[in-house]
């Protein structure tokens, strides 16, 4: 039974495999066309995951694309990552602060975006209700009809 190599991965069918060519252009094999690092980052954005590898080595090479995508959005004047926090990045060297990287922030940043989204929905719910208000008390008090004209000065058939 062969090994495999230590850079080879079993692919993800939910993947889109992207290959680096020698001169730095990358293909992706699903599109079959060429891409540039926006168009990655517009996948990534999307909430498709990528896969880069080096088309000569077989090597993954997704974690050096994926920060030269980011470092291309700086440069679009796109700031994503603090200054100061690439400083941080840059003087720790310590196992702990690898760690952290590796397991916590991500997961950190997957319970932001959780939250931020559970938040998101329970507002607009909220705000749903609000504009639904005035129908339901018609419906559920006797005589708000009446109560309406009287605040508002106009009956419900004047408004359509």
């Amino acid at each position: 039974m062969p090994r495999k190599k230590k850079h080879e991965e079993k692919a993800d069918p939910n993947q889109i495999v992207i290959k680096r060519h020698g001169n730095r252009r990358l293909y992706n094999t699903e599109t079959k066309t060429y891409v540039n690092y926006e168009d990655l980052a517009r996948l990534v954005r999307d909430g498709r995951d990528i896969r880069v590898v080096d088309s000569a080595t077989k090597e993954d090479v997704t974690k050096a694309v994926l920060i030269q995508v980011i470092l291309e959005e700086e440069k679009n004047k796109k700031t994503i990552l603090p200054t100061e926090f690439l400083f941080q990045i840059l003087r720790s060297r310590e196992e702990s602060v690898q760690d952290f990287f590796k397991n916590h922030l991500a997961a950190s940043f997957n319970a932001y975006l959780k939250t931020k989204e559970e938040f998101d929905n329970r507002f607009r719910s909220m705000l749903e209700m609000a504009s639904a208000a005035p129908a339901m008390w018609e419906k559920l008090i006797p005589g708000a009809e009446v109560m309406r004209e009287v605040f508002l000065g106009k009956k419900k058939d004047d408004e359509e």
